[in-house]
């Protein structure tokens, strides 16, 4: 089929509502149920949180949320051992969260041969393996929600030399988390956003492993050498956090001199979108993915069927929409979606072109 009837497929699938909300059945309601969760690592706010939301919807349901993870999202083979030690305890269901393929393809195979039905969380990206049988993915369009904020970054630097985004001028420097499908789509996305703004300049692309000291320590570097950068964007927010320490540590302010801009939408990265020490954030809804995740498997264990891939939203969150924010209020129900596959393509054609979150 041609790329463009695919895209347009797969755009017509993404506007299909999908109703998540879970009743238990009798049956279902008198045994208690068993669930493995196993997140790279436990490192990052965002996966705390996502268990936090995973947590509080298996306790709704009285399941057993047993949550394991390796000491660091970097090893492969922890993770496969994990997903495994969690197999041998009978679970009836398995979700991960992987960041390394083909140990994401091992702990696939490892759950089919007994049975236990997988859901990917935070990964709506096909594995590429058609032995594997994959449950459900859940997550978020990386590649759009990335191009958001190069758009908002055209936007922010407008604002700051008084002119349009179209002619907007400055200079950025991008923090990547390991080198994944992850920090690819996140990074691709947000260059191809900033295409808005042709004339602004990305001085320098580092890895910064997704840890906050190492976005500070790869930040502090980059300002050495580019005193004049504005602008940090980073695959995540725990290595911005670290850009904006390094910033501070300079003698810079926070959204005066430079910006601070990236993705999860972690509680502390909102604290301090409200302290005004940093400048936004991609707002993922990690606490909610988490519930949703439980609600997909609940679906499949009552034997109801499950979109392959359900789209979960993602909010630009600044200062003015903080608030609504965490109170939920910009929250929309999850999607029926297309898959995010490892290209140099947008994940769906976009909808609308707006970057700029409504107070």
């Amino acid at each position: 089929m041609p790329k463009q009837l695919l895209r347009a497929a797969a755009f017509l699938l993404l506007t299909l509502v999908v109703g998540l909300s879970v009743v238990p059945t009798v049956a279902r309601a008198q045994q208690r149920i068993r669930v493995g969760f196993v997140p790279p690592a436990l490192t990052s706010p965002f996966h705390v949180a996502v268990v936090d939301g995973a947590k509080a919807r298996a306790a709704e349901l009285g399941w057993d949320l047993d949550v394991r993870a390796p000491s660091s999202e970097g090893d492969f083979q922890a993770f496969v051992s994990t997903v495994q030690e969690l197999l041998d305890t009978n679970v009836d269901a398995l979700a991960t969260n992987t960041i390394g393929t083909e140990s994401g393809i091992a702990a696939i195979k490892a759950a089919n041969a007994r049975n236990i039905p997988f859901v990917a969380y935070n990964f709506i990206t096909p594995f590429p393996d058609d032995t594997v049988n994959v449950s459900a993915y859940i997550g978020y369009d990386q590649w759009g929600g990335a191009e958001k904020l190069g758009r908002y970054t055209c936007e922010l630097l407008a604002e700051k030399y008084g002119t349009t985004p179209e002619e907007a001028t400055g200079k950025v420097f991008i923090l990547t988390g390991i080198e994944s499908l992850f920090s690819r789509r996140r990074t691709l996305g947000y260059k191809a956003g900033l295409e808005t703004c042709p004339k602004v300049r990305i001085v320098g692309e580092q890895a910064a492993d997704w840890l906050r000291d190492r976005g500070e320590e790869v930040a502090n570097a980059a300002l050495l050498k580019f005193p004049d950068i504005d602008l940090f964007y980073a695959n995540s927010d725990e290595m911005a956090i670290g850009a904006g320490i390094a910033a501070e540590k300079l003698g810079l302010v926070v959204n005066q001199d430079i910006y601070t801009i990236a993705i999860d939408g972690n509680l502390p990265t909102l604290d301090l979108i409200g302290e005004g020490t940093f400048t936004a954030t991609l707002g993922v809804y990690p606490f909610k993915m988490g519930e949703a995740t439980i609600d997909i498997i609940a679906n499949i264990l009552d034997g109801a069927a499950v979109p392959q891939y359900t789209l979960t939203p993602s909010t630009i969150v600044n200062a003015d929409n903080l608030e609504a924010y965490i109170a939920g209020d910009t929250w929309t129900d999850p999607l029926a979606g297309a898959p995010e596959f490892d290209n140099t393509e947008p994940t769906v054609p976009e909808a609308t072109p707006e970057a700029t979150p409504s107070s």
